[in-house]
């Protein structure tokens, strides 16, 4: 996920760092100022022009194969990154959150699961690489397939709730990895202010935060939506990737796997709400739990 944000950091640089220096050559040539200044700044525009001419030749490379490639294809890989890779962690996540119930277990479960030596090859090629995936293909596919309101099926309803939901998810993620799971880089006065714990391992009270009070309104509104928009997406995308694979070719079929995909949404939108349930419990209550949560945190291992 950091190699396309850096991608376009650099791009964007480099487009500003070019438009600069194309005013500052104007404004050379009208002062008639040092000319070994005006010859340096000439190299260094005939570098960004070649480095901005050969980007747009990969970048028409790059168009040219993507519209290459079949319909399907995408579709195909999109289903695979959502249901396999995504659906696979979510159900995996929702299993370790539901530890929330007893918070020491929680943070206990976190750091040893934080030790383990393959866990950033994971993270990286079994979450982000595939979610990154699967958002670029998402976005694809939004282009060539336009919504119409004016439809009256329950299917196109399911079809526009899907990229309601699809841009949901999207926000709230980028805000749930950057205020949960790597909280320790935000600057120190709103830790400070938030309480948020130095701790990586205290996964518990790192979210615990979003659900008392002053923040308990936001947190509420933000991942209850979230959670429903996770649950909708994965189920509903359950029941489109049974007909991209060809595996429900009758309309019999079809109507079977939704009212599936309809109990899986019920289901993964009522853990969620549990798991919810459980992370906005007072840890107050666990007093003589949580005296020792740091020793504990520290001499297990």
């Amino acid at each position: 996920m950091l190699i396309p944000v850096i991608l376009g950091a650099s791009t964007l640089t480099g487009f500003i760092l070019y438009k600069k220096l194309k005013k500052y050559k104007k404004e050379k040539i009208k002062s008639n100022d040092d000319t070994n200044n005006f010859n340096y700044i000439q190299k260094v525009d005939s570098s960004l022009n070649n480095f901005v001419g050969n980007g747009k030749i990969v970048l028409n490379k790059l168009t040219n194969i993507i519209d290459s490639i079949p319909y399907v294809v995408f579709k195909r890989i999109h289903s695979l990154t959502g249901t396999i890779f995504i659906g696979g962690f979510l159900i995996f996540h929702y299993i370790n959150n539901s530890l929330a119930k007893d918070p020491k277990t929680l943070n206990k479960f976190t750091k040893k699961m934080h030790k383990f030596p393959l866990l950033p090859l994971i993270e990286i090629f079994g979450i982000y690489l595939p979610l990154t995936i699967h958002i670029i293909i998402g976005l694809i596919l939004l282009k060539t397939s336009k919504i119409n309101y004016n439809l009256k099926y329950e299917t196109n309803y399911r079809f526009i709730l899907q990229r309601i939901t699809a841009y949901i998810i999207l926000f709230t993620l980028l805000f749930h990895l950057r205020t949960v799971r790597f909280n320790e880089y935000l600057p120190k006065f709103i830790r400070d202010a938030l309480n948020i714990p130095a701790k990586r391992d205290l996964t518990f009270e790192k979210v615990n935060i979003w659900f008392k009070p002053p923040l308990r309104p936001i947190g509420l509104i933000i991942y209850k939506l979230f959670t429903l928009s996770v649950a909708y997406h994965l189920s509903n995308g359950l029941w489109t990737a049974s007909i991209t694979w060809g595996l429900a070719k009758t309309y019999e079929k079809q109507k079977k796997l939704r009212d599936l995909s309809n109990i899986i949404f019920l289901f993964l939108s009522l853990w969620g709400m549990l798991i919810i349930h459980f992370y906005s419990q007072d840890y107050k209550n666990h007093k003589e739990l949580y005296n020792q949560n740091d020793e504990d945190l520290d001499n297990s291992d």
